[in-house]
Formats: C-alpha cells, sequence, structure tokens
C-alpha cells in the first residue's frame, strides 16, 4: 500500500474547523451577539432593550452634539463595520466579485475554489474604503493591478487603485464617489482684524461638508501638485482670509514668483518684497533672513521666549512659487537659496516667519528641505509616489489618492491634507479665488487702518 506524504492530502479543511478559525479572526463579530444573546438570558428583554436604547440614544446625541469628534472617531468604525459585514466585503458576496473579476485560484490537488481573504476593511471617510487583502498562493500583486477597472466597474465605483502593503497582501482603496460636485467660491473680506483667528483661517471644505481650516503662523507649509491642479489657490485663499492682518501691518507677504505671472497682481502692495528670478529671489531670501534675525535680537534684549504678533514682531510670510525651480534647475543660486530657506524653515517658527512652499515634483531631490515644511497638502500629481512623499508614508494606502484625481479645470484645488489630530489624509477643496476677487484684494489692502496686536 502505498503512503501519501504528509500535506498531500485531497480533503478540505473540515467546515466545524473552518468556523472556528473564523471566530479567532472576528472576535468583535462573535463577542457582539454573544454578548447580546447572554445579556437577554440573564436579565430578560426589557433590561437588555433599555440598555440598548441607552447606548443608541447616547450615540445620537453625540452624532448631533460633537460632530467633529463622531465622525473623527465613532463614524469611521461603524461605516467600515456596515461595509465590511453588509456590502460586498464579505461571503459569498466578496467570493462572487473576486471570481466575476478572475481573481481566484483553484487549488491543484482538492480542486477547491481559493479566493482572497479580507484582512481588514477601513473607511477613514464616506467616499473612500482601504480594503486590506491577503492573496491565495499563486496569485501576485500584479493580478490585483490588471483587474482594478473590473473591481471598480463591479463595485460601481469611480475608481479603485491598489498598494502592495506587506508580503502576500495587497490594499485596496476604493473610491466611491466624488464629494466634491462643485467649486467652493472665496468668502466675503473680513471687515476687522477682530474678525480674524490668525490660527484658523478659512480655507475651503472637507469631504464631510465642513470647513477646512488652516493656522496662519506656527509652523511652516508645503503644497504640491502638478500644472493646473490648482496649488495658487492655497495662498490665494490664505491671503483673502488674513486680509485685514495684512492691511493693519501684522502680516507681511514676500513673494518669490519665478514665473512672473502668477503674483504680479500683488506687487502694488508688497512694499518691493517681490521677486521674480532666482537672483533677486536670493537676495530677497537674504532680506528675509536678516529682518527675521532683528527680531531675535528685540526678543533677546527683551528676554523673550514667546511675543503675540505685533507691528513690532508681525508675521513674515514667505509665498515661495515653483521652489524646485530655485532649488534644483538653477546651479548658480540653488545651493545657496535652499540654505537660506532652511534657516527660516528651521529658526523661524518663534518670531512668525513662515515660509509657503509650492512645488510640483516634491521628491528629496528637488526639494532638499521637505523634511522642515511640516504642515502639507497634496493636490493632483503625476506618481504614485508623491502622496506619500508629501503627507507621510502610507497616506496613499489610507485613502490619498492624489495621482487618481480627476483633470481639469472642473477639479482644480481638490487635494488631500493630514488630519490635525488624527493625522488621517483627509479629502479637501481649496476655496477658488477668480481674477476680480485678486483685484478687490488688492483695492481693499491699499485702505488705510488702524495697527493693533492680536494674541
Amino acid at each position: 500500500m502505498s503512503k501519501r506524504s504528509r500535506g498531500k492530502s485531497a480533503r478540505s479543511q473540515g467546515v466545524e474547523f473552518a468556523a472556528v478559525v473564523w471566530a479567532v479572526r472576528h472576535p468583535g463579530s462573535v463577542a457582539a451577539p454573544s454578548a447580546l444573546g447572554a445579556s437577554l438570558f440573564q436579565f430578560g428583554p426589557t433590561t437588555t432593550g433599555v440598555v440598548l436604547g441607552g447606548a443608541a440614544a447616547g450615540l445620537g446625541a453625540w452624532y448631533r452634539a460633537h460632530p467633529d469628534t463622531f465622525d473623527t472617531y465613532a463614524a469611521p468604525v461603524l461605516r467600515a463595520w456596515r461595509r465590511r459585514w453588509a456590502g460586498a466585503y464579505t461571503g459569498r458576496r466578496w467570493a462572487d466579485l473576486m471570481g466575476s473579476c478572475g481573481l481566484t485560484r483553484t487549488h491543484p490537488r482538492t480542486g477547491q475554489v481559493l479566493v482572497p481573504r479580507v484582512v481588514r476593511v477601513r473607511s477613514w471617510s464616506s467616499s473612500v474604503d482601504t480594503v486590506r487583502v491577503r492573496l491565495v498562493h499563486g496569485m501576485s500583486f500584479k493580478a490585483f493591478v490588471d483587474a482594478v477597472d473590473d473591481l471598480a466597474d463591479t463595485l460601481k465605483a469611480e475608481r479603485v487603485a491598489v498598494e502592495r502593503s506587506a508580503p502576500g497582501e495587497v490594499v485596496m482603496i476604493v473610491q466611491r464617489d466624488e464629494p466634491f460636485a462643485h467649486i467652493v467660491p472665496s468668502p466675503e473680506l473680513a471687515e476687522d482684524v477682530a474678525d480674524v483667528d490668525p490660527m484658523s483661517l478659512y480655507m475651503g471644505e472637507d469631504e464631510f461638508g465642513r470647513e477646512y481650516r488652516e493656522p496662519l503662523y506656527g509652523t511652516h507649509f508645503l503644497r504640491a501638485g502638478e500644472t493646473g491642479s490648482g496649488k495658487n489657490s492655497l495662498p490665494a485663499q490664505r491671503l483673502r482670509a488674513a486680509a485685514p492682518l495684512i492691511r493693519a501691518g501684522l502680516v507681511r507677504p514676500w513673494v518669490i514668483d519665478p514665473k512672473m505671472m502668477e503674483w504680479g497682481w500683488l506687487k502694488p502692495v508688497l512694499d518691493g518684497r517681490y521677486a521674480d528670478n532666482p537672483g533677486d529671489g536670493l537676495e530677497l531670501l537674504d532680506a528675509f533672513v536678516e529682518n527675521m534675525a532683528r527680531k531675535q535680537k528685540r526678543m533677546q534684549r527683551a528676554k523673550l521666549r514667546k511675543a503675540p504678533v505685533s507691528p513690532e514682531f508681525p508675521i513674515d510670510w514667505l509665498i515661495f512659487d515653483e521652489i524646485g525651480y530655485a532649488m534644483a534647475y538653477q546651479p548658480d543660486y540653488a545651493h545657496a537659496i535652499c540654505g537660506q530657506t532652511a534657516i527660516i524653515a528651521s529658526t523661524g517658527r518663534t518670531t512668525h516667519d513662515v515660509i509657503e512652499a509650492l512645488v510640483q515634483e516634491p521628491t528629496k531631490d528637488t526639494v532638499p528641505v521637505r523634511e522642515l515644511l511640516p504642515h502639507r497638502v497634496c493636490l493632483r500629481v503625476s506618481s504614485s509616489g508623491h502622496p506619500d512623499m508629501v503627507l507621510g508614508d502610507g497616506m496613499r494606502a489610507r485613502g490619498a489618492t492624489a495621482d487618481e484625481l480627476p483633470q481639469g479645470e472642473e477639479f482644480a484645488g481638490i487635494g488631500f491634507a493630514r488630519a490635525p489630530k488624527t493625522r488621517q489624509p483627509r479629502r479637501v477643496r481649496v476655496a477658488y479665488t477668480d481674477d476680480a476677487q485678486c483685484d478687490e484684494l488688492v483695492s481693499y489692502l491699499k485702505e488705510p487702518t488702524t495697527l493693533r496686536a492680536v494674541s
């Protein structure tokens, strides 16, 4: 009688053991109904109903009373659970999805159909799911890459992208819809300094329909996006939001504009703080650093570790458009420009000195000071590696698919930013500033006003 070698059985695993394995992998889905059954048995339906009703009422009160924390902590968990167990990512529906897209394999001995297993579903926003999938033996990452169009059509999603997360695992990024169907208009200019909080400027909307806000100072900014993605909308909206502070002399914009066209409209109110070529840009950077050093010396003499924003210590804000052009493609000036920019980014926070850098290619070769610019937004980019370069490792796998954003003027200003508390990527759309609003801003800034400090 011949002997079968170990591990060569033609039989598949028993159903009862498969159920045990499933229960171990999904303890929450087993514990919840078990706890409900135990409560009904121990306390009866009345007490159990009161507890469940109280929990539901508390959840509803949280939803209504504090949308920010609910949308940050509770909504992603509830949404992910619902989509995991009541959507396309479970049971027969998942097996049918994989089979219809050619992503199953047949075991050569048992004939069993092997289906990639869903390890985890995350739904950080209402528009994007990230599904971590473990591949079956004999399947490669490329199989999922080749099937993304089929997956998108079968799931009725706008787009499906795939990332390699670990050996034998992939992450499917499923965008269900486009949350920004309309352009977000720039609001009216504020009338007075008291109407502006410099630590919370209105910038646009996020994917939940809430206001997207940013600080004006206290950090440095990196804006990445290819041509036509709407990068200039970010500083333009910040200029409008901070207009009363600029008019009062509490904020002083400085501009380096290598393209000579994007920011020329602002020259009448910059008092010479404008450069449109690398040589003049380096001189402007030198002047910026010298001004910063004077403020540092004043603080040192006054024995101040921090100072309120005031005419003596204004916010000096450098808008550096196409910073990669100056740092990577102008060898005569690149080293000096990079050095001065690094000085500002590493020592300017206390004196309210701010850099806002705009770039098309956010690699370290193009922007060596990238890591010194922590507050970042990634608009539409040309490479799948750029979202992680801009927003941080793993951000694309969490849904920041900036390289998949649609092209066209109607989609300009759409991108991803990191949520300030959770550090998760949030889809945002920046308010659009048209030419008439730029002219309105210049006229507004020419009007006289009264100076005063702000905290």
